[in-house]
């Protein structure tokens, strides 16, 4: 009886330790999410669309890089029992993320006039030398984070993305009343940011380390044996879904012009960030309750009717307002010179409708174990929405691309609904 009693008051203190943790991730996820969000009106009138377009290229060139910085060796951090192998790992990961960083350097020096060429404007040229810079702090700062994520210390984990997210704005702001640097006081801010956020992490890491662990090639060059499977099998499906996010941004530098790119970019900041902060909040009840149904039950078709019913609720009643309102909404909240994102905003709603009912519903897949057919939506999409672009560039339409960049998406999730809707029946 004591031994139930024990067992019973142990599994509240787990379970109720689970709940403080995900609550402190949440909201500083939430937190350091919104921010962009809130300080986009200050903003968009210090800088110019073509200064967004700018940063967005900037921007999208590091997220894509960034995959290859660690080779996924930093999602191997939280594995190992023992923590000096895990420490080994993250060593690992900043070596890599050395190596990789200065090959890409070594590849704006090669080819930064092709590259300007490429999305007509010679004056990125310089700003392409900090790249590389940004990708290294970007692979540091994601193996510090599995580093704490393992440790248990998610009040620093939640606090860092806040304190780097906030610095960033911080100082683009003041790049941008301050100064002159156009799209440069944006990439500045953004750099800045990141190495706030890194030393926060990294000198916390290092005090905590320095005596207990000391660096080992041997056992690094075991790890990386041991762990082979991360780069050798998540560096494609990471790469080309980075590559699907941030294809758009390249796309509208390089077929059309950066102020488009501009437009853009708020308009996914501004609408695609909240969609995907409320969608993953949502799949997470949905998955849990829908693996523990698939399981006992076979089907979990009552739990997906049920979400399914809500997201067409919120969406309909959101986004059917929305539509309307867009091209004013817009102007009056960033200014005039905006309006044209808000029009874009309007051909793009069917997509962010779509993908809001569509996201949370996808754990169907992986509930379901069918990944490989994710995976072959995964590829149709990224070759839709290149054929899209380029369909729009041989009219010379941006309109066009714009439009079928969105009806693509719209049909690929539309057709990820209705398969989740089918494996949720059961076999």
């Amino acid at each position: 009886m004591t031994k139930k009693l024990h067992h019973q008051a142990k599994s509240k203190i787990l379970k109720s330790e689970f709940i403080r943790n995900v609550v402190t991730l949440i909201t500083g996820t939430t937190v350091a999410n919104v921010l962009p969000i809130a300080a986009a009106p200050i903003l968009t009138r210090i800088f110019t669309p073509k200064d967004f377009g700018l940063f967005a290229f900037y921007f999208s060139m590091v997220t894509i890089l960034a995959v290859f910085t660690t080779a996924r060796y930093e999602l191997a951090i939280t594995l190992p029992k023992k923590k000096n192998y895990a420490y080994q790992i993250v060593i690992l990961s900043w070596v890599i993320s050395t190596v990789v960083s200065l090959l890409i350097l070594l590849f704006v020096w090669l080819f930064e006039k092709k590259i300007a060429e490429l999305i007509n404007n010679s004056a990125i040229t310089n700003l392409l030398y900090l790249i590389p810079l940004s990708t290294f702090l970007t692979g540091i700062y994601q193996s510090l984070y599995y580093w704490f994520n393992r440790e248990k210390d998610f009040k620093r984990m939640s606090f860092s993305s806040i304190f780097k997210n906030s610095t960033i704005l911080f100082f683009q702001i003041c790049f941008g009343f301050l100064s002159k640097l156009s799209v440069l006081g944006l990439i500045l801010g953004q750099l800045i940011g990141q190495i706030l956020g890194t030393l926060y992490m990294g000198q916390k890491f290092i005090k905590s380390t320095r005596h207990i662990f000391k660096p080992n090639r041997l056992k690094q060059f075991a790890l990386a044996k041991r762990y082979i499977n991360f780069p050798k099998f998540l560096l494609l499906a990471h790469t080309m879904n980075a590559t699907t996010r941030q294809l758009p941004v390249i796309l509208f530098n390089t077929l059309f012009n950066s102020t488009i790119a501009g437009f853009y970019f708020v308009v996914q900041r501004v609408i695609g960030f909240p969609v995907t902060i409320i969608s993953i909040a949502i799949g997470d009840v949905f998955k849990q309750q829908a693996s523990k149904a698939y399981a006992e039950r076979g089907e979990c078709l009552n739990e997906y009717k049920n979400t399914f019913k809500k997201l067409l609720v919120i969406s309909l009643l959101s986004f059917g307002i929305f539509i309307f309102i867009a091209p004013d909404l817009f102007a009056i909240i960033f200014g005039e010179s905006w309006r044209v994102a808000g029009e874009y905003s309007q051909i793009l709603t069917p997509m962010f409708l779509l993908r809001f009912i569509s996201n949370p519903l996808s754990s169907m897949f992986v509930i379901a174990e069918k990944q490989k057919i994710e995976l072959i939506l995964q590829t149709g999409l990224l070759f839709a929405v290149g054929s899209s672009f380029l369909i729009g560039y041989i009219f010379e339409n941006v309109i066009l691309a714009i439009f079928l960049f969105s009806t693509a998406n719209t049909l690929i999730y539309s057709i990820n609904t209705l398969l989740s809707w089918k494996y949720a029946k059961g076999l």
